[in-house]
């Protein structure tokens, strides 16, 4: 049970805690996860917008037939949310049940070779399921920060095995790109080691490599192919489930589409992705999502699993409507895009199906985050957890299994933010800085430039306690909107009756205590020590 008020869920948080601490500081799970344990394939696309399968955009001119399909058999969710508009702080917050904020870095933590994000004593839904008996296994792009052995010179040891990594991190098995097939360094990592001969680790430059493309110079493999991560990917994963039948496995798989650089595969084992959209490459690599889908429902299926396996689908950040003189709305006509506060930076697609115990063709349109997928599968796990876990989550169980409808809200309140810059009616690229004017930048140093305008933003927010981001808070049909230089509420919207967020109620005196209280329940919330109940 979950309150559906920030002073409700903190008395119900007093209670549990108290209980919980009586109880030796575990909380057990009850309810739909006690009876049959599932198998959880967890599968997170890259810059997937809202509107890009079609089951949420009838329009889109994307084929998706393998996630439509699960979306007919299961249930699709049309409030759901990345606590964050961006990559790394989502990651984060997927594996942990916490908002991005309580880990190393507000913003998250990017670079290969840095302290993990996650800070001492925080656990993973890795570690929560393999206390619960899980074999667990984590498959593609991190943004984790990791640390490494260095040689006398200081550079990194590659020959060496991680000294933090995803062993540590609560995966029995990992076959990992730390920053993603776009970042070094440019070779997989599997349990914490190069997955190949690290003598032949070498200083990759810029420009086309075996048909793919290194977008930025740094350490890799030469013979390292951007166009054949997803079905690298999508066979790890299938071996990895044959590897224990007798054990429930869980799958944390990240998938290379569909960011940059848009280097689709002509096809991925054997089904035809480069140019069949029509469009463009990014396009291509959406639908690269719905092909390493359906190639790995097929393979539980072909193992006689499927019914016994939970299995959804959701996005990191929102969409790139790159595609809309083409006629295809990544965003499906939400305002923003990936990296704004605006719905169309953070609202994502979410496909949750698990034949024979999720309803089937059911639409929910309860408000949930994409972290809280954490305690949903501990609890369907039969697993449990200590309250200074799951911070900023909540189970959904009861939701998938169709016993709490939509009159039932799971969630009281939810915060969002932004990328670093993005404030809340910054949604175009800023000006170039004095001196960069924009017609006299090489093409290759145009992004430094826009990182650079983006940044002079967010450094107006270093004394506000907006850690350099817009911030908002849901509350039922309601958002509130924080700027960064202040961090102080500058607009609201009422998105039952304007989903596109056109029409700001700030100034009208009738909201003005609903303005004042939501402001502080998210002020409540940046200040607590966990917003959710500690309990399932």
């Amino acid at each position: 049970m979950h309150g559906t008020g920030v002073g409700f869920e903190r008395l119900l948080l007093a209670w549990v805690l108290v209980f919980a601490c009586g109880a030796g500081g575990a909380v057990p799970a009850a309810g739909p996860g006690t009876a049959s344990r599932p198998n959880i394939v967890f599968i997170m696309a890259d810059d997937i917008g809202w509107g890009d399968f079609q089951c949420y955009n009838p329009d889109g001119k994307i084929p998706t037939p393998n996630i439509d399909r699960l979306a007919r058999e299961g249930m699709r969710f049309t409030d759901a949310h990345t606590p964050a508009a961006l990559c790394a702080p989502t990651r984060y917050a997927v594996v942990t049940g916490n908002y991005t904020w309580r880990g190393r870095q507000p913003g998250g933590t990017w670079g290969w070779n840095q302290k993990p994000q996650f800070l001492p004593g925080q656990k993973t839904v890795g570690h929560l399921l393999q206390d619960a008996g899980y074999r667990t296994g984590l498959f593609g792009k991190l943004h984790f920060g990791g640390e490494f052995e260095t040689q006398p010179d200081g550079t990194v040891d590659f020959g060496k095995p991680m000294r933090t990594g995803p062993i540590e991190w609560g995966f029995s098995y990992s076959y990992v790109l730390l920053g993603g097939h776009q970042a070094p360094p440019y070779m997989f990592f599997e349990n914490n080691r190069v997955a190949g001969d690290p003598a032949r680790v070498t200083q990759l430059a810029v420009g086309a490599l075996n048909g793919g493309r290194v977008p930025a110079p740094g350490p890799g493999l030469p013979d390292y192919d951007s166009r054949k991560v997803g079905a690298s990917l999508v066979e790890k994963v299938v071996a990895f489930m044959d590897q224990d039948g007798d054990r429930p496995f869980y799958v944390h798989l990240s998938t290379d589409g569909a960011h940059g650089p848009y280097t689709p595969p002509d096809d991925l084992l054997g089904t035809p992705v480069k140019g069949v959209t029509g469009m463009t490459p990014h396009t291509d690599m959406v639908m690269e999502v719905d092909v390493v889908v359906g190639k790995i429902v097929e393979a539980l299926e072909t193992r006689g699993i499927l019914d016994r396996t939970l299995v959804v689908v959701t996005s990191d950040n929102g969409g790139i409507p790159a595609e809309r003189a083409q006629g295809h709305d990544a965003v499906a006509g939400l305002r923003g895009s990936k990296s704004h506060i605006h719905e169309g930076g953070h609202r994502v697609p979410f496909v949750a199906c698990w034949k024979g115990r999720i309803p089937a063709g059911r639409v929910c349109t309860q408000l949930i985050g994409t972290h809280d997928i954490v305690p949903t599968f501990v609890e369907l796990a039969g697993g449990s957890f200590a309250p200074d876990q799951m911070l900023d989550s909540v189970s959904l169980a009861a939701v998938l299994a169709g016993q709490r409808g939509d009159d039932q809200p799971v969630r009281g309140t939810l915060l969002l933010q932004s990328s670093p810059g993005r404030d809340a009616f910054t949604e175009k690229d800023p000006e170039p800085l004095a001196g960069e004017a924009r017609g006299k930048i090489p093409p290759n140093e145009r992004q430094a430039a826009k990182n650079r305008a983006w940044n002079t933003i967010a450094r107006k927010g270093a004394n506000s306690g907006s850690d350099g981001m817009a911030h908002a808070l849901r509350e039922g049909p309601w958002k509130l909107v924080l700027d960064i230089e202040h961090n102080r509420p500058v607009a609201l919207y009422n998105l039952d009756e304007d989903l596109a967020e056109t029409r700001n109620r700030f100034s009208e005196p009738q909201q003005a205590e609903r303005i004042r209280r939501m402001e502080q329940a998210y002020r409540d919330i940046r200040a607590s020590a966990r917003s959710t109940p500690a309990g399932f």
